[in-house]
Order: C-alpha cells, then structure tokens, then sequence
C-alpha cells in the first residue's frame, strides 16, 4: 500500500489523539498492521467533510472512519470481523451505532458543556490562539457545540438525565463484555475498536466529570480498554 497519512486532533491523557474517531481509526491501522504517517492537524474543517479524521492516500484526502476504514480494509484484505458469525456481527454493529449516534453525544457535552470540561477546552484554547483571545474563542468552541448538541437531542435534557443516560451506555457496554476478554469475540471486533476511541479518552482525561468519573470507578472496563490499547497486528496473526 502507497504511503497513508492519518490527519487528526492532537493527543493529550497520554493518547495520540483526544478524538475518539481518530482513536478508533488508528487502533484499527495497528490491528491491521498497515503503517501510517500521522499529522496534527487542529482544524477540521480543512478535512474533506469538514471533520476529524481524515486520510491522505495516493493524492486523494478522504474523510469518515467508517468510509476510510472500509476502504483500506479493501485494499489490505484485512477484516477484523471475518471470523464473527452474522449474530456476533449484527451485535458489533449495534454497539458501534449505540456508542458513536449517541454515547458520543455524551462525551461532548462532557468535554463542552460541563463546567469542568469547559475549563480543559479554554487551557488548550491557550495554546492555539493569542493568550488574550483565548477566553473568547473557547466560549465560541463551547456555544457551538452546545447548540449542536441542543439540536441533535442531548442538550435538551438536564444535566442529571444526561449524565443518567451515559451512564446507562456504560453499563450495557460492561454487561456486554462480562468476563470475557473482548465484547462479541476473543479478540477484538469493531464494536471494540470504535468503544476505545469513545471510552478511553474519558477513563485517561483528568477533569471530573460525571460519565467519565463513572468509567474511572469500573476495573474491569478499565482492564479491558488496556487491553485494547495493547492489541496489535503481530498479536492478531499470532492467535
């Protein structure tokens, strides 16, 4: 494969990336052992959709996880889910869609709207814009995303009923992993992938907030999300 360069939100927590797709997209580059190029790129709307990830490959910049994953999927001949069952597939893909539709809604309004995360967002504005613009430019980061979230559903509700609702996603995603070593297989799916990009960054941040102080308190989704974090190709084609 032509050289591949990932553009995605800087890391921070100890992540390479605080962007939970950018996450989910660079776990799934390592489990399939392809290599890539990384580059910081802050701004997302220079992606070609106007979002975080998005991929250089053979001149042409594409955008969407899903679609880019699928792609190289493709063109490597790698499938992570090849040896799931259509039942263990059909479950895979529900967790993805519950975890990126609406847990991501979730971790935004964390990350945006609650007053701890605001803080984290104006400390980082610091850094990209002059200092005494700083302030201004997070509150417009942070009313943007409020109305967003306000228009997609979330946002609507108090903060009581949303946290409630995260919480709600973590326990279905804890009652579905059990004691197994990953959620639908024993190795992991894309519903496990795509669970890392969206948990992780809440278990690693440092600001307290409700979801993300709730996932701190469960060792054995924390175990598991280190187990991800630690999967790679030469584990994969070693089973």
């Amino acid at each position: 494969m032509t050289a591949l360069t990932v553009f995605t939100f800087s890391g921070d927590w100890g992540l390479p990336s605080t962007g939970p797709f950018a996450l989910k997209l660079i776990k799934w580059l390592e489990l399939a052992g392809i290599p890539y190029r990384q580059a910081i790129e802050n701004s997302p709307g220079k992606g070609p959709k106007g979002k975080n990830p998005w991929i250089e490959l053979d001149g042409e910049r594409i955008g969407d996880t899903e679609i880019i994953i699928g792609l190289l999927a493709k063109r490597s001949g790698f499938d992570i889910e090849a040896e799931l069952s259509p039942e263990q597939k059909a479950l895979s893909h529900a967790v993805r869609r519950m975890l990126e539709e609406h847990f991501h809604q979730v971790l935004e309004w964390e990350l945006f709207a609650h007053a701890n995360g605001a803080a984290y967002i104006r400390d980082l504005a610091a850094t990209m814009v002059p200092r005494p613009l700083a302030g201004t430019a997070a509150s417009v980061y942070s009313r943007r995303f409020h109305k967003q979230l306000h228009a997609r559903g979330i946002a609507r509700h108090s903060d009581e009923i949303i946290a409630a609702k995260g919480k709600a996603d973590v326990d279905a995603v804890e009652a579905l992993l059990g004691e197994k070593l990953f959620l639908v297989a024993d190795r992991p799916s894309m519903a496990d992938v795509t669970a890392y990009g969206l948990l992780m960054p809440m278990a690693k941040w440092p600001m307290r907030t409700p979801v993300a102080d709730d996932i701190k308190r469960r060792p054995r989704l924390l175990a598991w999300l280190d187990r991800i974090s630690d999967s790679r190709a030469e584990q994969r084609l070693a089973a």
